[in-house]
């Protein structure tokens, strides 16, 4: 029987400080024999080291590191690289030495990275995990708790020894998966609807939903590097432990970093289960190439307690979009690789060019707005830190007027990718991965930082979160079609209001006035000298007082239906009528624009 590990579908919490060196180089013996070595770092002890036949090996270190060995030939000696990866191997003459493994390799973090945190954070590193079953487990609590519990535990202790990185389990749960789910992703996206990780980093879910049928089944899944849910199919007997174990490992591996690999001793290979798992004392380990790619996220957890793949540094981000290129060069017929390169993407668009010259322009007047006084009524004459809509209007004008004198053909969007980042005043960047990729590029962390102390407080119709949806919207119409992204953002609302328990007409309305905001924009109807002249951008949504919002899960299957209802389109069309009816659209209907 073979197992199919499932393929990778496409959470600010730094520890501000000196940036430090903290890097990983890998050896792996391709030999049939161990291989004695010295290892000595540029900075730090000396080390006398044996890596066994078959085996990885990661050094931790700060920048690069000399190794010497015996060769049939005498000794050797070599000036490794940071953040690469190496192989022992022997020639047909019986010489052994040492090669490098190419990797997309341009000399990107080959002199070490400077990442955040302390140089005493070099231990061990603990990740909460939290496990579940639903509810087709057919063990009592005590039983299935003890089984997980002793196989996460087997898990952890590999990457103990190989990363210095712990997982934990700190909760246990249940959750009800639907009898009616037979796709294996459809599951994985209940079960993140479903569960929260809370108390913990990490929610794994053991679903015994489905029995076991012969040929390649996924049997487990994530959606890549550092997600907060991993789903596991555990209700066939047919899968020994053993190859639970492996399951599990290969998918925390996914979880900190590691892609598929071609090397077929891997445990990222993509195929699990074969006779390998029946055999006496079997030695789980990891291809040379995704040590790598998992020792460099692994000092970014240890030294900087990151929790998700866009706090990675970007110097980190290039060279695992290097490698996961790479894989993706090799495996031509799995996409998880190549998935992974784009999370990873570092590449600097135009776009995203002109967009970081225009939060520039937002975080000036969002500085020379905070250095203002408060409005008083005693002093109403003189000039006063703006607030709410007012500030909106002021950000907007300013970053129109930034983006009118960049080129035609990236102004408007760049001015949208730039205005949807700077007037979001989370505590961490946005929930959207296809602005969180733009805004990697577009405003680094400490950036951030200085823009969220200045920001002060932007609302449209006095709502925060009315202004951060409009421009979300108007940004994603610039790669999609407007209509498109109103529906995936309604499919968006009615998927979180069964979660939440709330859904609002009022901020769908303003998910539908920031995509008819950007067709306007986008198609030359209104120009950025338009916004740039000190029209309200207020001018572009309606009151939405009068539409519901709060509406119950219950409530909203009684009064609207599902979104086909003629209930629910007759609320939909209230909402772009009243669009439609703004004078400003009015205008552009009867020929006007400017």
């Amino acid at each position: 029987m073979r197992i199919l590990a499932a393929v990778c579908c496409a959470v600010f919490c730094f520890s501000i400080g000196p940036l430090l060196r903290a890097d990983v180089i890998v050896l792996a013996n391709r030999t049939p024999v161990q291989v004695p070595f010295r290892f000595v770092p540029v900075s730090g002890q000396a080390q006398q080291l044996t890596l066994p036949a078959g085996e990885t090996m990661p050094l931790f270190l700060d920048g690069k590191g000399d190794v010497f060995f015996a060769s049939r030939e005498g000794p050797k000696h070599y000036t490794l690289d940071a953040n690469c990866a190496y192989y022992f191997g022997r020639a047909n003459d019986g010489r052994v030495d040492l090669q490098k493994i190419g990797l997309n390799d341009d000399g990107t973090a080959a002199e070490g990275r400077k990442l955040p945190g302390s140089a005493a954070r070099t231990g061990l590193v603990t990740i909460p995990v939290k496990i579940l079953v639903d509810e087709e487990e057919p063990a009592r609590q005590q039983s299935w708790e003890r089984r997980l519990r002793t196989r996460v535990e087997a898990a952890s202790a590999i990457f103990e020894r190989y990363f210095r990185i712990r997982f934990q389990v700190v909760a246990t749960g249940t959750w009800a998966s639907d009898n009616a789910i037979t796709d294996f992703f459809d599951a994985l996206a209940e079960f993140e609807r479903e569960v929260k990780p809370d108390p913990a980093r990490i929610a794994i879910g053991f679903t015994s939903q489905w029995q076991m049928v012969r040929g390649r089944v996924h049997m487990a899944g994530t959606r890549g590097p550092l997600h907060t849910h991993i789903l596991v199919r555990e209700g066939s007997p047919e899968v020994n432990e053993a190859a639970r174990l492996e399951l599990l490992v290969h998918e925390l591996g996914h979880y900190l970093g590691a892609a598929h690999s071609p090397e077929q001793q891997s445990i990222m290979r993509p195929v699990l289960g074969s006779n390998r798992t029946a055999q006496p004392n079997l030695r789980i380990q990891f291809d040379p190439v995704n040590a790598l790619a998992m020792g460099m996220v692994v000092e970014e957890i240890r030294r900087g307690n990151i929790t998700e793949t866009s706090q990675l540094q970007y110097v980190t981000r290039c060279r695992l979009e290097q490698i996961y290129k790479e894989l993706g060069r090799v495996l031509t017929d799995d996409p998880a690789p190549m998935h992974y390169a784009m999370l990873m993407r570092t590449s600097e668009t135009p776009t995203a060019t002109g967009a970081q010259k225009v939060l520039q322009q937002i975080v000036h007047a969002a500085v020379d707005n905070r250095s203002l006084p408060i409005a008083t009524p005693s002093a109403a004459a003189q000039a006063s830190r703006k607030d709410g809509d007012g500030l909106t209007d002021y950000l907007v004008h300013e970053a129109a007027r930034a983006a009118a004198v960049l080129p035609p053909e990236q102004a408007s969007q760049a001015f949208l990718l730039a205005i949807a980042i700077g007037l979001d005043d989370s505590p961490s960047p946005v929930a959207l991965p296809i602005l969180k990729n733009q805004m990697r590029v577009a405003e680094a962390t400490s950036e951030r930082m200085i823009r969220l102390a200045a920001l002060g407080k932007p609302t449209l119709h006095g709502r925060s979160d009315l202004a951060k949806r409009f421009f979300t919207a108007a940004y994603l119409s610039t790669n999609s079609t407007p209509e498109a992204v109103q529906e995936n953002l309604l499919d968006a609302a009615l998927n979180n209001a069964v979660r939440s328990g709330g859904l609002s007409f009022q901020q769908i309305a303003a998910d539908r006035a920031g995509c008819r905001f950007a067709s306007a924009l986008l198609g030359r109807k209104v120009s950025l000298t338009m916004l740039a002249s000190k029209l309200p951008i207020s001018s572009f949504m309606p009151d939405v007082d009068s539409f519901p919002e709060n509406i119950s899960a219950k409530d909203l299957a009684e009064q609207y239906g599902k979104k086909s209802d003629p209930r629910f389109v007759k609320q939909l069309k209230e909402i772009d009528d009243r669009i439609d009816a703004l004078p400003v659209y009015r205008a552009i209907a009867t020929g006007f624009s400017r």
